[in-house]
């Protein structure tokens, strides 16, 4: 099978347009053309949840075909561009942009594919967003020691994986991205502090402060963010929740 490709974008938005523009990237042109890119996620990067905001990320996967995919996608997204595929679609997005940061990912051997994220019916209304700089050239064995070890504890917290990609774009860098929910991932960070005796709320749980370490181990630098999915992407809700200003005065 070739190697699972996809594109992470960082895109920074203007004003409180992030919803305006998540809704317009569901209707990229190319999301309903065969043999090319599809948007797997489009997330709103959350306030106090660590990271710089307003920004919306988008996860492109390049099609079954791995790097052929994603080579028709850069030829179709340069020279032919504007002629061939965007026309208006390009200047109503400015409206909500004004740039952002691509990192051309693939995946390893445990990350689960597209298609497999929905087989395995995996959803979420929180997701972690981990870009991280490793020691150069380590990005692959550090993602395998995360399969091997990392990923099991975190789904027994309902923390799944969507993609564990090599940065193949520069030596250092991964991309991590998990769904979960708010209640669980506080658990699971409750529960690390518990058993680094830094809180005595949650359990104990030895395998967390052995994950922290693999992490100390290999990284060292990067950043974390919370992000809310766009409904009806592949692992978002099908809409979104309805909330009143009252619910946090009861």
């Amino acid at each position: 099978m070739p190697r699972s490709v996809f594109v992470h974008e960082t895109i920074d938005i203007v004003g409180q347009g992030q919803y305006d523009y998540m809704e317009h990237v569901s209707k990229e042109p190319t999301n309903f053309m065969p043999d090319m890119t599809s948007l797997q996620g489009s997330f709103f990067v959350l306030g106090f949840g660590g990271g710089r905001w307003p920004q919306v990320v988008n996860i492109w996967d390049c099609g079954t075909d791995g790097w052929e995919g994603w080579g028709r996608n850069l030829d179709r997204l340069n020279l032919k561009r504007r002629n061939a595929f965007y026309g208006d679609w390009w200047d109503e997005a400015s409206q909500w942009r004004t740039g952002g940061y691509d990192r051309v990912c693939a995946g390893v051997q445990g990350s689960p594919t597209t298609a497999e994220i929905a087989e395995k019916g995996i959803k979420g209304s929180l997701f972690v967003n981990e870009v991280l700089s490793v020691q150069p050239g380590e990005q692959l064995s550090f993602l395998n020691e995360v399969v091997d070890k990392r990923v099991p504890v975190m789904e027994d917290y309902k923390v799944s994986p969507t993609g564990l990609w090599e940065v193949t774009t520069n030596t250092h860098e991964v991309v991590m991205v998990w769904s979960t929910t708010v209640e669980d991932w506080t658990r699971m960070r409750k529960n690390l502090d518990t058993t680094r005796g830094l809180d005595d709320a949650g359990e104990e749980d030895e395998r967390l402060v052995e994950n922290h370490k693999l992490l100390s181990s290999y990284v060292v630098s990067g950043d974390t963010q919370l992000m809310t999915p766009l409904p009806g992407t592949v692992y978002g809700p099908s809409e979104w929740e309805e909330a009143n200003e009252q619910d946090w005065y009861k």
